[in-house]
């Protein structure tokens, strides 16, 4: 069973099961955990994680629908194979570069006087703007 890294801000204005969920979705995109791979039960994440097992409930069943995670009753969860879901991990030099990106990015936001929250929120709505672009 792949041992989860996973951190919980509580003071940072965002939801805990958006925060678990996005950050099991980095763990596969970084290759961390691989297709196939078995997560800890729905009990065993929320005590090590200190949160409601509804809460790790309601993210695996958001992850099973993207097609992130495979749910099999009665003998786990297990990350999807290659290409379901968010299409697998990175190769590690994008990752890297990426990584970097965001880094500098923060800092950027950090000295114009931004906190996470609203970061967050100004990239989300950048994001909703290039996907408009698109269409």
């Amino acid at each position: 069973m792949a041992l989860l890294s996973i951190q919980i801000d509580r003071g940072s204005g965002i939801p805990v099961y958006l925060q678990v969920e996005e950050r099991i979705r980095m763990l596969v995109r970084q290759g961390a955990l691989v297709p196939g791979a078995a997560l800890p039960t729905v009990r065993e994440l929320a005590v090590e994680l200190g949160v409601n097992a509804n809460t790790v409930s309601r993210v695996y069943r958001q992850l099973q629908s993207d097609g992130v995670l495979v749910l099999e009753r009665g003998v786990g969860t297990f990350v999807a194979l290659e290409g379901a879901g968010i299409g697998g991990a990175m190769p590690k030099r994008d990752f890297n570069l990426l990584s970097k990106k965001a880094k500098e990015f923060i800092h950027l936001a950090k000295e114009a006087g931004m906190g996470s929250t609203e970061t967050s929120q100004f990239i989300e709505t950048l994001w909703k703007e290039v996907d408009d672009v698109k269409r």
